[in-house]
């Protein structure tokens, strides 16, 4: 979704996301509202329901090549390429494993030897460069084994005949991963991030999170989330029905279980995809079926015990060691999802500075006080926001590889590595070099989102139950500091801001609303001040 003068210009997945709101009888002004679009828009939408419900249902079928996979292109700096693949083989046949991060400098290094001044060793390099090479990440290294290619060439061959004789569409093959998110630590050498009282790793700052979509990328099922603890502090004023939160959040471990995802995939997954084939494709109850595509991990049932009462919607298990290499939500979408979650997590935690702003001795406190203020409500809402924003083109492209076998071209939508480099000076972080912003954004790249021994203790390394710990002590605090005079002064100085800004003025009602709740409570409280 793009903006485009006052309103906003929507995309496919934009649009079915209307189609919906409009099959739930939502108001025309709430959708206005919350897409950001003009009346016309809706009704055109809502006009040409049908032909948009066409396009998808009859995008063309995937068609699995058996062949050995051919690249049409060739690396720009192919000497520098060279250079780090040679480079990265003696790692390897040393033992020595080796990060995205010790890739992106090693390339540098060449690239100054070579006199390549113009090469760049951005994420959307180092994602390319890995799949030219089939290098996987962590899961298929920390099993020792390599990539079996004719186990490939047979689960292709496989997911073929099934995409055949069950004449699946795009929009009924999906694939679903989980990865580690260290949610709350900042880059090094920032003013902000010295504020955290935890290192960044452990369960304390780690969420775990699985992300699902189908091969059109035009269903996102809703992102689960477990955290480490069974009554996290910043979620306690969120009700505890399931629609009031973004994801679906499951307290307890910090990792994902079989029991966890067998409950998923029956409560959730099952109902989300028919619901998604009946009421968006508008397709007969017997044509309803899909295939669920998953790695083989402790975290994941048996396909066996991973199918639908009546067989249509079931699992297909990737073959083992590949899951890296030919994974969809391992080709760029994942990825993706976290780079977006990064820039929200920056711009919410630091400080903007403008001219005539506070002196620079107070900004060191100022932007800890903001940084400490990041909890795992926010995360989990930007989270939600980020993976709502990767565009169904992104998870469209990285399935190239397994239903085409044609590279696919990683689309970070904007942002590489220097953009979050940019934020940083722009709220006066002008310490953070380009090798932190890298170690930052890599931290937990290659974290599966469960542990490598399925006999490991959730609480082992001190995981937070019961809603302990740090954010517990520092729930009642945060509360007590707020006067409701101030947040009612603030509010009216936003009200004022909104009402004289066109281009926020649909925030207004909202925020009039909670204007009024404040008041209603100084009242109660017996402070109309």
């Amino acid at each position: 979704m793009s903006k485009r003068g006052k309103y906003a210009t929507l995309n496919l997945e934009a649009k079915m996301k209307v189609l919906s709101r409009i099959e739930d009888g939502q108001s025309v002004k709430s959708v206005m509202d919350e897409f950001g679009i003009a009346k016309s828009t809706f009704y055109d939408i809502k006009k040409n329901r049908q032909s948009i419900l066409d396009f998808v249902a009859k995008q063309d079928r995937p068609l699995v090549v058996a062949g050995q996979r051919k690249r049409t292109t060739g690396a720009k700096f192919g000497d520098v390429e060279e250079a780090v693949l040679a480079w990265y083989r003696r790692q390897r046949a040393a033992g020595v494993p080796v990060r995205g991060v010790e890739l992106q400098a090693a390339a540098e290094r060449c690239a100054r030897r070579f006199g390549r001044t113009d090469f760049k060793a951005s994420t959307g390099w180092l994602f390319r460069f890995r799949n030219r090479h089939a290098i996987g990440g962590r899961r298929a290294a920390a099993e020792g084994a390599r990539v079996d290619p004719e186990a490939v060439e047979r689960f292709l061959k496989k997911l073929a005949l099934i995409i055949k004789h069950e004449q699946l569409l795009l929009a009924q093959v999906y694939n679903g991963d989980e990865t580690g998110l260290f949610w709350k630590p900042l880059p090094g050498d920032t003013r902000a991030g010295r504020g955290d009282a935890r290192p960044p790793t452990g369960t304390r700052n780690q969420l775990s999170a699985f992300l699902c979509a189908n091969a059109s990328g035009t269903h996102k099922l809703k992102s689960v989330v477990i955290g480490p603890s069974k009554k996290p502090v910043a979620l306690a004023e969120v009700p505890a029905a399931a629609a009031a939160l973004p994801v679906i959040y499951k307290r307890g471990a910090p990792w994902f279980t079989r029991e966890s995802f067998s409950e998923w995939f029956f409560q959730n997954f099952i109902p989300e995809v028919r619901a998604f084939q009946l009421n968006i494709l508008k397709l007969e109850e017997d044509d309803v079926k899909a295939v669920l595509l998953l790695d083989k991990t402790p975290a994941h049932p048996t396909a066996k015990e991973l199918a639908s009462p009546d067989g249509r919607i079931k699992c297909l298990c990737l073959p083992a060691h590949a899951s890296p290499l030919i994974q969809p939500m391992a080709q760029g979408v994942i990825l993706s999802c976290k780079q977006l979650y990064r820039h929200k997590q920056l711009e919410e935690r630091l400080v903007v500075w403008e001219q005539g702003d506070e002196e620079r001795d107070s900004r060191g406190e100022k932007a800890t006080a903001k940084a400490q203020a990041y909890n795992m409500k926010s995360a989990i809402f930007n989270w939600a926001k980020s993976w709502d924003e990767v565009e169904p083109a992104t998870i469209a492209n990285a399935w190239k590889n397994l239903l085409y076998r044609s590279e696919p071209e990683l689309d970070l939508q904007g942002l590489e590595d220097g953009d979050y480099q940019e934020v940083l000076e722009r709220c006066g972080e002008v310490e953070a070099s380009l090798h932190d912003v890298r170690e930052w954004l890599k931290g937990d790249e290659e974290d599966a989102g469960y542990p490598d021994d399925p006999q490991r203790d959730p609480a082992g390394d001190g995981g937070v139950q019961d809603g302990e710990g740090a954010e517990g002590d520092e729930g009642g605090q945060r509360a007590a500091k707020f006067k409701l005079s101030k947040v009612r002064e603030n509010l009216d100085c936003l009200l004022d801001f909104v009402d004289t800004t066109l281009e926020f003025q649909r925030f207004y009602f909202t925020l009039k609303e909670m204007q009024q709740e404040v008041i209603k409570k100084q009242f109660q409280r017996g402070s109309p001040a």
